[in-house]
C-alpha cells in the first residue's frame, strides 16, 4: 500500500459568516435596552463615531452637495471609499428617514414611582398627626417603636417581624410594641400592619363594623375553602346555613388581601417603550407603521476624523488605524439600518395578516407562524425570530410584544382558521357574562365554542381557562348576597 501526499483543486460551497453579517445578526436580535447599551459602548470604543439625538441630526449636518448629490472634491471621497453610491453621508439618522415614516415620541414617561407616594410615606404622614404621647403616655419610646414597625413592613403592608422580635431589637417590652401596633392598625389602608393574611382580613372586617362571628371563624379556619369555593365544607365547619355561608364568603371575597399594593413599590417601575407604533392612516384606509426613534442616538462619522483621514499619508499607522475604525463605524451604521428595515418589513407583513385584530379585537387574532412571514419576505425563519425578540408594538388595541401576533391556531369545519388566543378571549368573555350562581362548566363552554364554529375539546378549554387565570366552575360558583 502506497501512501503519498497530493494536492487537488476542488470546488465546494460553504457558509461563511463575515464580521459584518455577524454584527447585523447580533444587532437585529437586541432589545431596545440592549441596543442602547451596545451603542454607548461602541461610541466610547470608536472615536470615529459621533452619537447624537436623532432629531438633532438634520440637513445642517449633511455635507454640501453638487453634481447630483456627490460630495465636493475638497472633502474626503466617501462614495468611492465606501463603494456605495446610495450614501451622501455616513449617517444612520440621515439615511433611515428615506424608507419609512418615523415616530419620535415625547420623552419617555418618568418613573412615576419616584414621585408617587410609597406605603411607608403614607403611614408616616398619618403618624405625624397622631398624638402618641397623649394616647400612650406611659410608653416612653412610642415614637421610636412606631417608626421601627413601619420600617418592618413589606410592600403589601404585612409585618416582617413579630412583636417579640421587635421588642428584643428595641430593648422594650413586648406589651409596649403591641400597644403601639394597635394604634398603627387603625391607619389607612385597612388591614395594614397585620401579621398574616387572616389577621389582615379580620382588621378589614372590624373596620367595616361587621359583628358576625361566623365571618371571623371562616377567615381563621376556612380560607382555603373560600379560595376553592367549597361552600358546603364551610357551612359544615362553621355550623352555618348554606345561604349564610355563601353570603359570608361573598363578603370575604370583597376584602383586599394586599392592602399596600396600591402604593409605589420599593423597586423602580420598568416601563415598556414600544419599538413600533401603529396608527390609523390619515386617509382612513388601513394602518401606518411608524418606527420609534426616540431614545436611540443617530450615529455619524466625526467630521474631524474625516479631515484627519483625508490628510493622512496612505500606508501610515495613522491611516491604517482610522481606516479600521471607519470600517467598523460604517459596518455598525449599516447594521442599524438593516435592523430597522427588517423590523419595519416584518411588522408590515404581520399587520397585513392581523388587520381584523386591529379593527375588531383579540377574538379575531389569526394564526400566524414564523415560516409564513419568512416566506413572504424571502428571509430565513431565524431572522424573523430575532426580529420579534423583545420588540414591542403600540397599537390602537394596546401595547403588545411583537411575538404575541404569532399564535398557534385551529382550523374550523368551514375551512377558516382561528388562533388559540381568540379562544382564550372568548372563554373570558363567556365567563364574565355567566350567572355567578350557575357558572359555565368546561363542558358547557366547549359546547358553546363548538356551536360558534370553534372545534375545541373540553381538555383544551380547561387548559386555556387555567392559563387565563380563571378558576373552575366550582370555585366560581357563589350566590350574590
Amino acid at each position: 500500500m502506497r501512501l503519498e501526499i497530493d494536492l487537488k483543486i476542488a470546488q465546494k460551497q460553504t457558509l461563511s459568516l463575515t464580521p459584518s453579517l455577524l454584527q447585523a445578526i447580533r444587532v437585529l436580535g437586541m432589545t431596545r435596552a440592549e441596543l442602547d447599551a451596545y451603542l454607548e459602548e461602541a461610541t466610547e470604543a470608536n472615536p470615529v463615531l459621533d452619537a447624537e439625538a436623532a432629531e438633532e441630526k438634520r440637513d445642517d449636518e449633511a455635507p454640501a452637495k453638487e453634481d447630483g448629490g456627490k460630495a465636493k472634491e475638497t472633502d474626503f471621497d466617501w462614495a468611492e471609499y465606501l463603494n456605495d453610491k446610495n450614501y451622501d453621508d455616513v449617517s444612520y439618522a440621515y439615511t433611515m428617514r428615506s424608507f419609512a415614516g418615523s415616530y419620535t415620541a415625547e420623552e419617555a414617561p418618568e418613573a412615576a414611582d419616584e414621585r408617587a407616594q410609597t406605603l411607608r410615606d403614607y403611614l408616616v404622614e398619618q403618624l405625624s398627626t397622631a398624638d402618641l404621647s397623649k394616647a400612650l403616655p406611659d410608653v416612653v419610646l412610642a415614637g421610636e417603636i412606631a417608626f421601627y414597625i413601619l420600617e418592618s413592613l413589606d410592600d403589601n403592608g404585612f409585618l416582617t417581624q413579630t412583636p417579640e422580635e421587635m421588642a428584643k431589637a428595641l430593648g422594650v417590652k413586648p406589651e409596649e410594641v403591641g400597644r403601639v401596633l394597635m394604634i398603627l392598625r387603625t391607619f389607612d389602608p385597612p388591614g395594614v400592619c397585620a401579621e398574616n393574611l387572616a389577621d389582615c382580613l379580620i382588621l378589614q372586617v372590624q373596620r367595616r363594623g361587621v359583628k358576625n362571628p361566623q365571618i371571623r371563624k371562616i377567615i381563621r379556619e376556612c380560607l382555603p375553602d373560600v379560595a376553592a369555593g367549597r361552600i358546603s365544607a364551610i357551612a359544615r365547619k362553621t355550623g352555618a346555613k348554606r345561604a349564610d355561608a355563601e353570603a359570608a364568603v361573598a363578603l370575604v371575597r370583597t376584602l383586599d388581601p394586599k392592602p399596600g399594593r396600591g402604593f409605589a413599590g420599593s423597586e423602580k417601575t420598568q416601563y415598556i417603550i414600544p419599538d413600533i407604533f401603529v396608527e390609523k392612516a390619515e386617509a382612513g384606509d388601513g394602518y401606518e407603521v411608524l418606527i420609534n426613534h426616540a431614545g436611540i442616538p443617530g450615529l455619524t462619522v466625526s467630521p474631524y476624523y474625516r479631515k484627519v483621514l483625508a490628510g493622512a499619508r496612505k500606508g501610515s499607522e495613522e491611516y491604517r488605524f482610522l481606516t479600521e475604525r471607519l470600517n467598523a463605524a460604517v459596518m455598525l451604521i449599516k447594521s442599524l439600518e438593516q435592523r430597522e428595515q427588517t423590523i419595519y418589513n416584518v411588522t408590515n407583513a404581520v399587520l397585513q395578516r392581523q388587520s381584523a385584530f386591529l379593527e375588531k379585537g383579540r377574538e379575531y387574532l389569526r394564526p400566524l407562524t414564523l415560516k409564513q412571514v419568512a416566506t413572504e419576505l424571502g428571509i430565513h425563519e431565524s431572522t424573523v425570530s430575532r426580529t420579534i425578540r423583545g420588540k414591542y408594538i403600540q397599537t390602537p388595541r394596546g401595547v403588545f410584544e411583537l411575538k404575541y401576533f404569532f399564535a398557534s391556531g385551529v382550523q374550523a369545519a368551514d375551512g377558516s382558521d382561528f388562533s388559540s388566543e381568540s379562544v382564550r378571549q372568548r372563554i373570558s368573555e363567556l365567563v364574565a357574562q355567566e350567572d355567578a350562581a350557575n357558572p359555565l362548566s368546561d363542558e358547557r363552554l366547549t359546547q358553546i365554542l363548538q356551536k360558534e364554529g370553534k372545534p375545541v375539546s373540553r381538555r383544551t378549554v380547561a387548559k386555556y381557562r387555567d392559563e387565563s387565570g380563571i378558576p373552575s366552575s366550582q370555585a366560581r360558583r357563589i350566590r350574590r348576597p
